[in-house]
This record gives C-alpha cells, sequence and structure tokens, in this order.
C-alpha cells in the first residue's frame, strides 16, 4: 500500500512539472508571431586556383576533401544557338552521343569504364553552351580525366548509335509534343525572338531524319575548342600544380581553333500578340504570357529576380496564391525568368479549365499590373529575400551544385564574385526597384500571350486581349 501511494506520488509530481514546463514554454513563446529569420550570412566561395593551358583552356581548381570524390564540368559556347537553321537539334544530338564511342573505346567500354571507376559522363546542350559533366572516386582522377578528354577531342558517332539516337529521339519528340507545355513554351520562344536563333528549342522529325555522323562530327570540330573552352575540377583533388600537369598531359596537344559565331538576327520589339495554338479535345488552355527581358550580366538581373519570385516564384507567391489558393483556377501558376547570355524574356505560366480561362487570365495580368504599379510590403520583400537567400546557400552545399553554378558563371561570361555577392545582391534589393524593373520587363501591357487549346472552346474569350492569330497544333 505504501509502495502503490509512493507511486502514485512520483507520477503526480512528474505531471505537475511537465504542466509547470509546458506553461513556461507557453508564456516564452508567443504563438500569434512567425519566428524570427536569424541573418543569413554570405556565402563564402572556396579558394578557386585558375590557369590556362597555352592553347587556352581555361582550368578552375576547387579543392574539398569532405568526400573522396571528383566532380568535373567540361563547357564550351556551343549551345542550340549555333545549330544550322535547316537542322535544329544538332548540338542536342552532338552532345548526346559524344559519350557513346570513341576512335578506341566503344559505347560499352566507356560505360565499363566509368562503372569501374566509380564514375559518370554526360554530356548536354543547352541554349548557349555544351557541358560534359561527370564524377569519380578521387583516386581514379588520372582514369576521369583520360575519359572526359577522349569523348571531348576523340567521339566518332559510330553509325549504329547515330541511327539509334536518332530513332530514340524521334519518340521522345513525339512524346513531349504530346504535352500541350512543350507546345507552349515552343511557340512562345517563336513569338519573343522571331528569326533569332534563341527561337529554336526543339528538333524536328525532319531534321532529325536529315542528320548525319558527319553533321555531328562537323559540329564538334567546329565548336568543341580549348580555346572555347573551361575545365572545372572540384572534389578530394592532389595540390593544383600537380593537378594541372594531370590535366596538361591529356589536353595540351589540343590545338586552337576560331570557332565561327552563332548566326543573328534582330529580335523583335516587344508588342502585345495574342497566339492560339489549336488543340482539339482539350479540356485545358495551357497560358504563357511573356516578354523580352534580360542576360544574367545586365545591371537589372537581381532586382527582376525577386520581383519574379514575389510574383510567381514559389507556394506563397502572388500567382499561386490567387489563382490556385483562393480561386481553384488551376494546379500550378508561376513566374520564370529566362536569362541567357545573350537575351532574355520573362514569362508568367499557368495550365487552367476551358470554362476558367478568361477569368484566370484577368486575374494573371492583374497581378502582373499591380507589380508594376504598386510598391512591395516591406515585410513581403524581407521574406522573399531570405527564401532566395537560403535556396542559393543551400543549392552550393553539394560538390555538383558549386560546379554547376561556377560552370554558369564561366559560360555566361561573368565576374567571379558573382556568386559570393549574390545574397548581398538580392538583400540590396528595394521596392523602387521592384516596381521599375516591373514597369520594364513584367507589366504585361506589351507582352506577348501564348494558348495552347481547344480553339473551339477558348478563341472567343481572347479575343479580349487582341487580335488572335490562331495556328494548328505541329
Amino acid at each position: 500500500m505504501t509502495r502503490t501511494r509512493a507511486a502514485a506520488h512520483s507520477c503526480a509530481l512528474i505531471l505537475t512539472i511537465a504542466i509547470a514546463a509546458t506553461n513556461l514554454m507557453a508564456q516564452k513563446d508567443d504563438r500569434t508571431k512567425p519566428p524570427q529569420t536569424p541573418p543569413l550570412p554570405d556565402f563564402k566561395l572556396p579558394p578557386l586556383v585558375e590557369s590556362k593551358l597555352p592553347n587556352g583552356l581555361a582550368i578552375v581548381l576547387v579543392e574539398d576533401h569532405r568526400f573522396p570524390l571528383v566532380t568535373v564540368r567540361l563547357g564550351f559556347q556551343a549551345g542550340a544557338k549555333y545549330d544550322p537553321k535547316d537542322l535544329p537539334g544538332l548540338s542536342e544530338m552532338t552532345g548526346a552521343l559524344l559519350t557513346e564511342g570513341t576512335g578506341t573505346r566503344s559505347s560499352r567500354q566507356l560505360a565499363e569504364e566509368l562503372a569501374g571507376i566509380g564514375g559518370a559522363l554526360k554530356a548536354q546542350s543547352g541554349g548557349d553552351a555544351m557541358t560534359i559533366a561527370g564524377s569519380a572516386l578521387s583516386d581514379h582522377l588520372g582514369q576521369l580525366l583520360d575519359l572526359l578528354a577522349d569523348v571531348a577531342r576523340h567521339a566518332n558517332f559510330p553509325a549504329d548509335e547515330v541511327q539509334l539516337r536518332k530513332q530514340n529521339r524521334k519518340q521522345e519528340l513525339l512524346a513531349e509534343l504530346s504535352q500541350s507545355s512543350t507546345v507552349a513554351d515552343k511557340k512562345l520562344s517563336e513569338v519573343v525572338f522571331g528569326d533569332n536563333p534563341y527561337s529554336h528549342t526543339l528538333p524536328t522529325p525532319e531534321s532529325i531524319d536529315k542528320m548525319r555522323r558527319e553533321d555531328m562530327a562537323g559540329f564538334r570540330d567546329r565548336y568543341l575548342a580549348p580555346n572555347d573552352a573551361v575545365l572545372i575540377l572540384l572534389g578530394a583533388i592532389p595540390p593544383a600544380k600537380e593537378t594541372v600537369k594531370m590535366i596538361a598531359a591529356r589536353f595540351s596537344d589540343w590545338p586552337r581553333k576560331q570557332a565561327p559565331a552563332a548566326a543573328s538576327a534582330p529580335i523583335p520589339e516587344p508588342k502585345r500578340t495574342v497566339v492560339l495554338v489549336d488543340r482539339p479535345g482539350s479540356v485545358q488552355a495551357d497560358v504563357r504570357i511573356a516578354k523580352l527581358a534580360i542576360t544574367r550580366a545586365h545591371p537589372d538581373y537581381f532586382p527582376l529576380a525577386v520581383a519574379n519570385s514575389i510574383l510567381g516564384g514559389g507556394g506563397n507567391s502572388r500567382l499561386f496564391l490567387e489563382i490556385r489558393e483562393k480561386k481553384g483556377y488551376a494546379y500550378d501558376a508561376h513566374s520564370e525568368v529566362r536569362a541567357r547570355k545573350d537575351a532574355g524574356f520573362f514569362t508568367a505560366v499557368s495550365q487552367v479549365r476551358n470554362e476558367v480561362l478568361e477569368p484566370a487570365l484577368d486575374d494573371m495580368l492583374r497581378e502582373m499590373t499591380t507589380l508594376a504599379k504598386e510598391p512591395v510590403a516591406a515585410a513581403d520583400l524581407q521574406d522573399v529575400k531570405n527564401f532566395m537567400s537560403g535556396v542559393f546557400v543551400l543549392r552550393l552545399e553539394t560538390q555538383s551544385g558549386l560546379a554547376d553554378q561556377l560552370s554558369l558563371v564561366k559560360l555566361m561570361g561573368l565576374n567571379n564574385d558573382y556568386l559570393e555577392k549574390y545574397t548581398a545582391r538580392v538583400r540590396s534589393v528595394d521596392p523602387a526597384q521592384i516596381q521599375s524593373v516591373a514597369q520594364k520587363y513584367i507589366d504585361p501591357a506589351a507582352a506577348d500571350i501564348v494558348v495552347v487549346g481547344d480553339a473551339s472552346k477558348i478563341a472567343k474569350p481572347l479575343e479580349k486581349y487582341g487580335e488572335v492569330s490562331v495556328e494548328k497544333a505541329k
């Protein structure tokens, strides 16, 4: 009986202490206010060791011994804007086939050697540049560099691999073009950029059929040049002098060449256009509202990036809250800044049911106009700055993330301090700057509107926004 009473007394005491602790915590925490975000430190770039081989190959080395891993990026000024006009997609096809065989290694041999060193190599092409990306265990750095040099310099585009890739790419293209979002993005680039090479974002079935291995070899020989390239090596690498010596042994006899410039054509001046791509039977309309904008190196880039985040950069953005959360018109509504080396554009994006296209489009246009006319509240601006800064710093925590950002800096011709000053530049943006860039690049008065959907259902409502040009989906 005594033990029972003692146990009961102990339980009561524990409960009393727990209640008291809970009350104390409740007194300290004001749950009516969100927690304060502590100050975010500036990103400090690890020491970069930069050099250049006599043939012009730029080298950037970053030591990171946290893991027994090395990450590599070899980038060239050889993106889609360099495609011949009659062969859109040639840069993409060339990149995809660089790792599918060389003069001394078959596709299978390359794959087996990479697997043996815990490695990977893959090339891909964007609008401006082509990049060979890879990694391997640090003990096998020499072998990774051997394979990298072989695919960059000696890819021989075997006929069977070319044929297989062409077949696969045509099937992939059919699948992509079955998505209204792909059709909308493709048409938007054509409308914004006109005859400029940036207007071509995808190959065509006809261009894929026309491509020969000689076309890919010719593209490689014209544009993959050491004096137009940057090699970034990051990870558990030997001291800089020894690493440069390893690189030179594999790349120093690669001859310089003068690559031809990309074709140029004027970009149309922004003006209100409305293009409807007809897809009979579509129950949704894919909407794009876009305006010619700027490059990443432009002084307005950071204010525009912050403005974009406020308007449509995430789950707390104005477009998302209005179109999805408040009105329930769509699953997603967002905006993007697509900044390339020579040009860029801003776009607001959503996909809505046919019957709510007009009110949804009204809301999107109104939010874009409001950002240009009314100053952003200080609290909202601070939240966005914290979010952007935090995401940016997290992105640089991995070897791959840092290597990608360094590659972007070098291939876009940005200053070396771009990464270190990113968060400071984001934090320095003020409401007046946001309003100014919104007036230049977001205000939809002179924006292109591209909609993909069933013309029989949505053509009439679109007439409210300007003269509608109707095209058949291709």
